[in-house]
């Protein structure tokens, strides 16, 4: 059985639980999927403060999951905390959501938009990570709706209207024609958004598996 683990990287189990119970419907046979989360940390990263918190414990983890037999990790959240320190300090493959959604939205496309969630975050670090990986000529835009992550959940109907908005938006105004939704904490709502808009619509911590 090869393992899999997926961090949350923050200081709440709120996610953990229906996380694995949707990433493990993608799985192959003869894979294991499991989600952890930290010990300690801010309940969720929509800051850069928030990613300095929390690097430490997401580091203590990476490195706790290869002891455990782990063969591959993802670092849970968009803008790949600590990815790069994650990196030096193992032998196995560590995968951010970020990095895989924005490749994979290259291969599908020819201009993406990321829509994004509000916050202190907003579209600076977005963009940062687009030109960490040298493809800001394939970046339409990015969108945000002003909603924090711990809210996301709080009315799913309202959530998935924002996304919509901003996706239609994206592909009208900006001419993105694939969309990337720009926080893990919106898993499950792809599907439905791309049969609204008709475009690609890529679920980041699902590309990250995958």
């Amino acid at each position: 059985m090869i393992k899999i683990l997926v961090i949350n990287p923050v200081g709440t189990n709120l996610w953990d639980k229906s996380d694995k119970e949707y990433l493990s419907k993608f799985l192959s046979k003869g894979f294991q999927l499991d989600v952890r989360s930290l010990k300690y940390g801010p309940h969720s990263l929509e800051s850069s403060f928030d990613v300095v918190l929390a690097s430490p414990f997401i580091v203590e983890e990476v490195k706790k999951a290869e002891v455990e037999g782990y063969k591959a990790i993802i670092i849970n959240c968009f803008l790949n905390p600590a990815i790069e320190a994650a990196r030096e300090i193992t032998n196995i493959p560590v995968v951010g959501p970020g990095e895989a959604s924005i490749y994979l939205a290259c291969m599908l496309g020819e201009k993406f938009s990321i829509l994004g969630i509000g916050g202190t975050v907003g579209s600076k670090d977005y963009i940062k990570l687009v030109r960490s990986l040298g493809l800001l000529d394939r970046l339409a835009s990015v969108r945000t709706i002003e909603l924090p992550v711990l809210e996301l959940d709080r009315d799913r109907e309202k959530t998935f209207n924002l996304l919509v908005e901003a996706g239609r938006r994206a592909i009208e105004e900006d001419d993105a024609d694939v969309l990337i939704l720009g926080c893990t904490g919106l898993a499950g709502d792809a599907e439905d958004l791309q049969k609204e808009l008709i475009v690609p619509v890529i679920e980041p911590a699902l590309a990250a598996l995958k």
